[in-house]
């Protein structure tokens, strides 16, 4: 109220003049210190709240040149030379860095520092090389003359409107690249507000450029017009983000209502994925008794995941049922964030999910149990090897060196022993290697998939025919698809009664496919005990999927799909 009045009285002298642009000035002045007082309120933007208020009184001040010569007295010709550029610095910087307290770009500090010392360092070297006349005050307002050369305060003076026309446009673009690199939320806060700091920017630079080129009044008065409903515009951008702010963190109550239809975790994570506008938000659960999480369908999490902020849901208890994965930038919005943490954590409390969520950390906690057992058997098939094969070799050596020695102390021929002992030692070399290849073949490593898989065929006893892609996928992919595939092979061999098989991978869309066929008599599921479970989950290892169709009498057909990215 106090500015509105503060802005009639201003332009008194001349409201019979120009009415409707004196309406606009007076709007403008009263928006600016509104939307100041109410972004006071709202804790996040206390500060652009204080700029938007000092932008306002500087607006007003810009306008004084309006005033007839018997009201240049005092000071306020001289501070409103000096300071009525500052509204729209002052004002940028509000909006270059709303919804957050400072400016998160260091290159945007930069042009703020260099917008300062500009409309400072100028202003000031013009007005001590000139007459407050030839700026358009009276000749006995109060000046700062030192040297007075109306060649330095043309030139100057161009100057000056050419840099504001310059950090105009940049200011513009700085806005435009704020817009582009938010997102979800972020974007919905500071889009009213950016846009119309851009209006701004490109309009005030045409009127600037009018000045300079002295463009007829009348095309200059109608572009002065122009720039403040432009300026009208950003006040008004600021009260439309605070009310989208405020509604956000009303419609909570909604989003308790909406989960409540939930019917899945799934569709939790939907509902909140779509309140915060964050597509890559992911509900993830305890994977145990430590700090362990995992996605709600169990795949362990990735690093992009891992980096993204935890937003733990809690229950009536206060313990917490399960984190949300929340985009950082968010933390900007951390009410609306928290209380939709505590939405869901209503939900998954109340039992409309329990089941669901039981039965995920049921699959998760088997899924690693059988991890751990295939590990555990698989350590043991070599412990096994070892002692019946190699071992005994390597015994059968030692037996025939000794052999050897005791013969050649007595004096005979020790030759056939060492060659006993040189057989039976490439026996346990062989061994060995087999061994090795078992476990991780240096082939895979070498060379990829198809010469790897290529030596397993050769030694099938049934035909099976291979189509590998060349491309080299991701190391801990090809082992598993490798592993995965000669695991497969085995089981067709051994339970199929196949007589051919064959053997597919390729990518598409940056997965990884691999689909393993054979002719047998099918039935194969993966309550058997056939390793299939296992195979299962050491693909879920990496976010992937194995499918089993095998239908009785027609064969079976295992496919496996795991993202290389």
């Amino acid at each position: 109220m106090l500015a509105a009045l503060s802005a009639v009285l201003s332009w008194g002298p001349t409201w019979t003049d120009d009415f409707a642009l004196g309406t606009i000035y007076v709007f403008v002045v009263s928006s600016f210190m509104a939307s100041g007082v109410f972004l006071l309120y709202d804790r996040s933007t206390g500060r652009t709240g204080w700029a938007m208020i000092v932008a306002a009184l500087c607006y007003e001040a810009s306008w004084w040149w309006t005033w007839p010569p018997e009201w240049d007295i005092g000071p306020a010709p001289l501070v409103s030379f000096l300071f009525g550029y500052w509204w729209f610095a002052i004002g940028g910087l509000a909006l270059l860095r709303y919804p957050e307290p400072v400016l998160g770009k260091r290159y945007e500090r930069w042009y703020f520092i260099g917008f300062a010392i500009w409309i400072v360092g100028v202003k000031l070297f013009i007005a001590a090389v000139s007459r407050p006349d030839w700026a358009g005050w009276s000749p006995g307002a109060w000046w700062l003359t030192i040297s007075p050369n109306m060649s330095l305060f043309r030139i100057w003076s161009d100057i000056f409107k050419i840099g504001i026309i310059v950090l105009a446009l940049v200011l513009s673009m700085l806005l435009g690249l704020k817009i582009r690199r938010s997102r979800g939320l972020e974007r919905a806060d500071t889009l009213p507000a950016s846009a119309a700091g851009i209006a701004i920017g490109f309009i005030g630079s045409i009127y600037v450029t009018a000045q300079l080129i002295k463009l007829d009044n009348s095309i200059t008065g109608g572009l002065r017009t122009l720039t403040a409903l432009a300026a009208l515009v950003a006040p008004v951008a600021f009260l439309i983000s605070l009310t989208q702010r405020r509604l956000a963190r009303s419609s909570v109550a909604d989003l308790v209502v909406r989960m409540a239809g939930c019917e899945s975790l799934r569709d939790v994570q939907a509902a909140l994925r779509e309140e915060l506008g964050d597509h890559g938000l992911v509900l993830a659960l305890p994977a145990g008794p430590g700090p362990q999480f995992v996605t709600y369908e169990g795949h362990p999490l990735n690093a992009d995941e891992q980096s993204r902020w935890r937003v733990p849901m809690p229950g009536g208890d206060g313990r917490s049922l399960a984190v949300l994965l929340v985009d950082p930038l968010l933390r900007r919005r951390s009410d609306l964030v928290h209380s939709a943490a505590v939405a869901g954590g209503l939900v998954l409390e109340n039992g409309l999910l329990r089941d669901d969520l039981a039965a995920q950390l049921a699959q998760v906690q088997a899924s690693r149990r059988r991890i751990a057992e295939a590990g555990l058997a698989e350590r043991r098939r070599i412990e096994r090897n070892l002692h019946d094969g190699a071992q005994q070799l390597l015994l059968r050596v030692m037996s025939s060196l000794s052999l050897a020695m005791h013969r050649a102390r007595r004096g005979g021929d020790p030759s056939e022993a060492i060659e006993t002992a040189g057989n039976d030692l490439d026996e346990a070399l062989a061994e060995l290697r087999n061994l090795a290849r078992g476990i991780h073949p240096p082939v895979l490593r070498e060379f990829g998939l198809e010469p790897a898989l290529t030596g397993i065929v050769d030694r099938l006893s049934i035909p099976a025919r291979l189509d590998i892609t060349p491309l080299r996928l991701p190391e801990a992919i090809e082992s598993t698809l490798y592993f995965v595939i000669c695991e497969a092979l085995t089981n067709v061999v051994r339970h199929a009664g196949a007589s051919r098989a064959e053997v597919e991978v390729r990518v598409e869309d940056d997965t990884a496919v691999a689909t393993i066929t054979d002719d047998g008599h099918g039935g194969a599921s993966f309550d058997h005990g056939t390793g299939l479970a296992g195979l299962r989950d050491r693909v879920e290892t990496l976010r992937g999927n194995l499918t089993l169709a095998s239908d009785p009498g027609h064969g079976t057909t295992l496919a496996v799909r795991v993202p290389c990215a």
